[in-house]
């Protein structure tokens, strides 16, 4: 089926837009895919693929040179975080429709708001580790909709469901709320896990894996660069004080330097050493192993039914957050998975067999450049602001604001007027303003999708109000950077399909993160709800 070229303009001005998406043609004497694979790359801009395209010899370089890409995909909602973005890419709906509104967020429970982690659920322990108080339980409770693997589950009774990440915000939105086998780390003990939500004893070869692959890929203390010198200048420098702590800035990375040596006993050494390596390219390691077991264990595509699998790969967000989108590591981690994911595509095509398979691959959000770099190549504007300082200061206008009492709706339309008056805020949005008045301004649909009755992203939206910042401002911390704002750098995501009934081509349509699920869906020829957000763009 050729791409579509339907502009998605007009969808976005609304709350929630019905598509009726039909299944694919899979009539062939071929049958449908013997099995769909979404890979999600956690804080992957989209220009990245194109900057780093020289570099890339093994399975990027096969998605860009034989899969379909969409270039101008994008989220469109306004909270662009880990929990939030799976969710879209899994449900085909935005966030004001499946819940998961962002990471953590503050849920109204009668008079009083509770702070909720987003996979969060007390009544739903980790598996193995119940007396743990500190591993609280884990399921997709607060997410609202049901996703590619329920659809895929519905379809055919016998598919089999699988959800691989380092992160449980990603494994958990990505594996729905019917499968059996949805597994992430737990870094403190480096061993992946799951809850009681989803099974009641551990497979074997899962604890195998955890016993004898997991102590050997979290082994390594050094972490080298591996970046080929013809294409170190792809990045920017390799070292800046403004990124990670501000002293070790540059490879190799030293497990021991960088925790220090005042380690208070074993035990805990431990723990630190597991949580140094969840944090880089060890767990992306881990997560494509798990993965390549889970093909073998379950023999997922090889038994005459479409099954699912979601791999999600986290090492880039932790690395990005820490040294920047154009670092050397950055670049370093996606060699590193262009080379993982060499070695699944090549086993897929060995177990399942070549154009037997079906792969999405795209990402959760992307990422401001370090603004000090920014704003010398190109964004003069662009700022670092100390959060502290401005939690200090909404502070104060809040107490202002909210001290002369009066009707939700009146307070949040003060608090609101007077919050602008801030040098680093230039825009709020009330929430009853998104719903019920015009838009303010075109970021305004964005906010939209991302609100959800009772679940505030922070302390100013349970006054009803939330905040845009600056265009290439980071609000944050001395070093580092992050995502979770409306800006295209924040939205904008790679989304490229190859495999089984795609050619290769790119298409510079915008496009958007809820139309990933029922795509997927219809190219292995599986029915979707008729009222989602998204549509079948290929």
């Amino acid at each position: 089926m050729a791409p579509s070229h339907t502009s998605h303009g007009l969808r976005l001005a609304a709350v929630a837009i019905l598509f009726a998406v039909a299944p694919a043609d899979v009539t062939s004497q071929n049958g449908p895919p013997s099995l769909v694979v979404s890979v999600v790359v956690d804080q992957l801009r989209g220009d990245l693929l194109q900057r780093y395209d020289a570099a890339f010899t093994g399975g990027i370089r096969r998605l860009i040179d034989s899969g379909y890409q969409f270039t101008q995909a994008s989220h469109a909602h306004a909270r662009t975080s880990t929990a939030p973005g799976h969710a879209t890419l899994s449900t085909g709906v935005f966030p004001s429709r499946h819940g998961v509104v962002a990471n953590s967020w503050y849920q109204r429970v009668g008079y009083r708001w509770d702070l909720w982690y987003a996979v969060r659920d007390p009544n739903q322990p980790i598996l193995g580790f119940e007396d743990v108080q500190l591993l609280e339980g884990r399921s997709p409770a607060t997410m609202l909709r049901e996703g590619l693997p329920d659809w895929f589950a519905a379809a055919d009774e016998e598919a089999r469901v699988v959800s691989i990440s380092r992160k449980d915000r990603a494994a958990v939105p990505m594996g729905g709320h019917n499968s059996e086998h949805v597994y992430w780390i737990v870094p403190e003990v480096g061993q992946f896990v799951t809850s009681t939500y989803y099974r009641d004893r551990y497979p074997g070869w899962l604890r195998d894996f955890n016993e004898d692959r997991m102590p050997r890929i979290f082994g390594p203390e050094v972490w080298e660069s591996g970046i080929p010198p013809r294409y170190l200048e792809l990045a920017r420098a390799d070292s800046a004080v403004y990124e990670f702590d501000g002293v070790h800035t540059a490879f190799p990375h030293v497990r021991r330097d960088e925790l220090g040596e005042d380690d208070p006993d074993e035990s805990a050494e431990w723990q630190l050493n597991n949580v140094w390596a969840a944090e880089r390219p060890q767990a992306d390691r881990a997560v494509q192993e798990l993965a390549l077991v889970a093909l073998d264990e379950l023999e997922l595509g090889q038994r005459g039914h479409t099954d699912y699998m979601s791999l999600s790969f986290s090492a880039t967000d932790r690395v990005g957050h820490q040294h920047g989108p154009l670092s050397p590591e950055v670049l370093a981690t996606l060699l590193h998975l262009d080379a993982l994911l060499g070695e699944l595509f090549d086993r897929l095509d060995a177990r399942v067999g070549e154009g037997r398979w079906l792969v999405g691959f795209s990402s959760d959000h992307g990422v401001v450049t370090m603004p000090e770099y920014a704003a010398t190549h190109g964004s003069p504007g662009a700022e670092r602001i100390l959060r502290a300082q401005v939690t200090e200061a909404l502070t104060g206008v809040l107490n202002e604001a909210a001290g002369g009492g009066g009707a939700p709706v009146d307070l949040a339309d003060r608090i609101a007027e007077a919050v602008v008056d801030l040098e680093s805020v230039e825009q709020a949005y009330t929430h009853h303003g998104l719903t019920r008045g015009p838009a303010p301004d075109s970021f305004a649909v964005f906010y939209r999708n991302s609100y959800y009755p009772g679940r505030a992203w922070d302390d100013l939206g349970r006054w009803g109000v939330d905040l845009r910042f600056g265009d290439g401002d980071y609000v944050g911390f001395p070093t580092g950077t992050n995502h979770e704002t409306v800006y295209w750098y924040d939205r904008w995501v790679p989304m490229v399909f190859m495999g089984y009934g795609v050619t290769h081509g790119s298409s510079d349509e915008p496009v958007y993160t809820v139309d990933f699920a029922p795509t997927l869906a219809a190219l292995a020829g599986v029915r979707v709800p008729d009222d989602l957000d998204g549509r079948r763009i290929y």
